[in-house]
């Protein structure tokens, strides 16, 4: 049945393309129009790198040519979430320590897909699409061949030093990512690492910094795969990350200062300053907590503290996650940092920020404590990296993580554009000794003009009066995006007067307020400015020239008694004519 529903859905969008023509969309439907044409809305990078982009007005226009490619795309979306699905299913069946390698192989497909749908690049992720079943059926055929492993615990990522202890008495040697841990086994992180271990029914234990922990003990019961494990805190925090399986069927019990939880929850934080104070918060299920002789139930987003020889405090409500200024859960940037801001959660005393380059926050982690609402991250990698942050109270419980913020940092080798009506003429002209530049460019572009920082509005519009020095000056203007690519404008400005433009010739000879009248042709001559025109009339008679490239005109004609006026036009809307008569006798 699902093969079938599969089919007719890859029928029904096949028919839907070949039916369409072109489709044209402004910016704000784009992860719309990725959900209707390329299968899901994270396909947008590739929807982007396809379509026509028409900068003025931000629109995109995809071809017919383009919806059928996307088909492609749509039905490599089906396959890749069918088999992660697949892939899922056998991590919980015991992938992660039965066939590791396999399996990193089979998540770096997923990952290398998912990078090329990111960058654009539909071939790349068609081809990768290609391996999906192969990699996956290979790992199915890799865990059931392996399934009789005897030992439950394996450390599958690190980050900083890590150390093993191979018993109770047994010194403390470095860990490597792949090394097994029995019953007794301890680990150890160091400042600023971190460790993952991974059980057979696909649970994992987060290992925080200076932690040191010990598995107390470590079963599996090979006829129902499910896990009987329990492991002591001595100091530092562990997050219990059971799989749906682990949680169903598996008994995990974490013991922390005087106390000692049975864990039926997938997101579980425990933490020990070394004594015998503990702090527990519970983001999912349930978890039953003893200690001293008095049981408690903490539920989801819920915790409690134990203080030495003391009951449980009574379940206390975990602050909620803070909540972004954005809608949207990810940015796209060009410059080394980024400055997140988010709105504050009453009650809070601080607020815990992770972030790293590793979805699961498994490596290179970096946690700032802040009592503020926002956080510059500073020096970020040409990557992703991924940001989350939850709220601290008085007792100093956290409470849930944010949904992870991705601020996908890009090298930007193109230079922001600068458009305006102004720069596309020659000259621009003007009656008084200012001018107005007005220009759009990137929004979170540097405008300079002539020298002076220059406001840029969020939509990118920049405005900045300039006072001008000559009648014929040039005004630079450079737009700098935060990769340094920088991209230069020159406007010439000529500031239109009349004592420059009549100084007027008549052969050769200056025209002042009157003129001869003559039977034969006269030559008329002045310097005006490039891209103007000139209209002289006399009686019936006119003539219109336009200015060389010097601003030189000249006209030859014969004067009549009356009147003689000469017009000077700026090719240009918005300028008014000058005009000027001279009395012809």
């Amino acid at each position: 049945m699902k093969i079938l529903t599969i089919a007719f859905l890859i029928s029904f969008i096949s028919l839907d393309v070949q039916a369409q023509t072109p489709v044209s969309f402004s910016s704000d439907k784009l992860q719309q129009i990725s959900q209707r044409y390329a299968g899901s809305s994270l396909n947008w990078p590739v929807v982007v790198s396809l379509a026509d982009h028409n900068i003025t007005n931000n629109t995109f226009t995809l071809s017919s040519g383009d919806l059928l490619k996307l088909r492609s795309l749509t039905n490599s979306t089906l396959v890749f979430e069918d088999q992660q699905k697949r892939t899922n299913k056998l991590i919980g069946e015991g992938a992660t320590i039965f066939a590791t390698n396999q399996l990193n192989d089979t998540n770096k497909l997923f990952s290398d897909y998912l990078d090329e749908i990111r960058n654009g690049n539909l071939e790349n992720a068609l081809v990768i699409s290609e391996r999906f079943k192969p990699s996956v059926d290979a790992l199915e055929r890799i865990l059931n061949n392996n399934r009789l492993v005897s030992i439950q615990a394996q450390l599958i990522s690190k980050n900083g030093l890590v150390d093993k202890r191979l018993g109770l008495l047994a010194s403390w040697n470095e860990a490597f990512v792949g090394d097994l841990f029995e019953e007794s086994h301890g680990v150890r992180t160091q400042e600023e690492s971190y460790a993952t271990l991974a059980f057979t029914d696909g649970s994992n234990i987060i290992v925080n910094p200076s932690t040191t922990a010990i598995i107390r003990k470590s079963r599996i019961d090979k006829l129902d795969k499910s896990a009987d494990a329990e492991i002591t805190l001595v100091e530092g925090g562990l997050l219990s990350k059971l799989s749906a399986v682990g949680k169903e069927r598996s008994n995990y019990v974490l013991n922390a200062g005087n106390s000692t939880t049975e864990l039926n929850t997938q997101n579980f934080l425990a933490e020990n300053s070394g004594g015998t104070n503990v702090r527990l918060s519970n983001y999912d299920g349930e978890a039953m907590v003893s200690a001293n002789n008095v049981i408690v139930t903490i539920r989801k987003d819920e915790g409690t503290i134990i203080r030495g020889s003391a009951a449980p405090l009574p379940p206390v409500k975990l602050l909620p996650a803070p909540k972004y200024l954005t809608s949207k859960l990810d940015t796209i940037i060009y410059q080394n940092d980024f400055l997140l801001n988010f709105e504050g959660v009453s009650d809070a005393v601080n607020y815990r920020v992770e972030y790293s380059t590793a979805y699961n926050f498994d490596e290179n982690v970096v946690v700032k404590e802040i009592t503020n609402t926002r956080i510059l991250i500073e020096n970020l990698p040409l990557s992703t990296t991924y940001v989350r942050i939850q709220s601290v109270d008085e007792l100093g419980l956290k409470g849930p993580f944010t949904d992870k913020f991705l601020v996908i940092r890009n090298q930007d080798t193109k230079s922001p554009p600068i458009f305006g009506d102004q720069f596309d003429q020659k000259v621009h002209f003007v009656l008084s000794n200012s001018v107005t530049i007005t220009g759009v460019t990137e929004p979170d572009a540097i405008v300079v003009v002539n020298g002076e920082n220059t406001k840029v509005s969020g939509s990118g519009v920049f405005n900045r009066v300039v006072s001008l020095e000559s009648n014929d000056q040039i005004i630079n203007v450079t737009s700098t995006d935060g990769s340094q690519n920088t991209t230069r404008k020159e406007l010439r400005v000529v500031h239109l007067t009349e004592e420059y433009l009549f100084k007027v010739k008549l052969d050769g000879l200056d025209i002042k307020e009157d003129i001869s009248a003559a039977n034969s042709a006269k030559t008329i001559t002045g310097r005006a400015f490039p891209e103007m025109e000139v209209e002289l009339k006399n009686g019936d008679t006119i003539k219109t020239v336009k200015t060389d490239s010097q601003g030189r005109w000249g006209v030859t004609m014969n004067v009549q008694q009356g009147k003689l006026s000469i017009t000077f036009k700026a090719n240009q809307t918005g300028i008014e004519t000058l005009s000027k008569s001279y009395t012809v006798k």
